[in-house]
């Protein structure tokens, strides 16, 4: 007997073809996927948890924590000295903080110690937590004229109140002025509500911006001079720098106090003084009229 033999019509023999192409497809579904893994990238971003070093030491010396605080100033100090970065903003930012820390722990000399790490010419010195920290290092250190006269920097750039908020109850050998708010309070005598109020007694004079212009550039001629070793020249400059704006004394005295050495001539002393009384700093300028004085007698 023979069997009959059906053969497949036309459209069956074309549906494993269509079945067999839907795996392909897939596949190529599968190798398009990685395509869009940059674009998802894209859309991520990465956070930096490592808090910046000088930030971290003040918030630390914010929350009370000065023995903190001189571990990461410390830290970072020894990284830059590796590296072999020399005096910069960041060091002497550093150091004022370091010197802030050390003062909060009653370590005055250590106190002094990095002040004098920070370059004269810089800011850092002039900010009034640190000359408050330089007036009680000096203090500590026997030194109760060249303190007050630091003192008195600092009452004069902020203010009593201010100084007293950033002493913060540290315990001081100077004798503060105390703050408003500790004062007693005059009796003001009653004045009816339909009186005219005081007239102002001083009226603000216009500021001369050509001449403070022509003052700084005076200052930055004498700074240019005393690094060129030209200490005539530098007196000289600076002289008419301070007469032309009065505001540059405190500058000035920064920049000519390390030129001065440990016997400087009773011209330059004379000179020295001149820019500490207009900086108001009465104290030390009459030391250094003294000095002069005694070098001529």
């Amino acid at each position: 007997m023979t069997e009959d033999v059906v053969e497949p019509t036309a459209e069956e023999a074309e549906e494993p073809a269509e079945e067999a192409e839907e795996p392909a497809e897939e596949a190529e579904g599968a190798a398009e996927k990685p395509e869009e893994a940059p674009e998802e990238a894209e859309g991520r971003h990465v956070i930096d948890l490592v808090a910046d070093e000088l930030t971290l030491a003040r918030s630390q010396l914010d929350s009370g924590l000065p023995g903190l605080a001189e571990g990461t100033i410390r830290r970072r100090l020894a990284w830059l000295d590796a590296e072999e970065v020399g005096p910069d903003d960041e060091t002497d930012a550093l150091r004022a903080l370091l010197a802030e820390a050390l003062w909060r722990q009653g370590r005055h000399v250590g106190a002094r110690q990095a002040i004098d790490g920070i370059r004269p010419v810089s800011p850092q010195r002039r900010l009034p937590v640190t000359m408050l920290v330089e007036a009680e290092a000096l203090a500590a250190a026997g030194e109760p004229d060249r303190a007050a006269g630091a003192m008195e920097r600092v009452v004069e750039a902020i203010g009593v109140d201010a100084a007293f908020e950033l002493q913060a109850g540290q315990p001081s050998r100077l004798t503060w002025p105390l703050p408003s708010e500790l004062l007693a309070q005059p009796v003001r005598a009653e004045r009816a509500p339909w009186s005219p109020a005081a007239a102002s007694r001083s009226v603000d004079e216009p500021v001369d911006d050509e001449r403070i212009a022509a003052g700084r550039l005076r200052l930055e001629e004498a700074r240019v001079s005393y690094v060129a070793g030209n200490l005539a020249k530098g007196d000289g400059e600076m002289s008419i720098a301070v007469r032309l704006d009065p505001g540059l004394a405190a500058d000035g005295v920064a920049i000519l106090e390390p030129t001065l050495g440990r016997q400087p001539p009773a011209e330059r002393l004379l000179l020295y003084g001149d820019l500490l009384r207009a900086a108001g700093r009465e104290v030390e300028a009459t030391e250094a009229y003294d000095r002069a004085a005694g070098q001529r007698s």
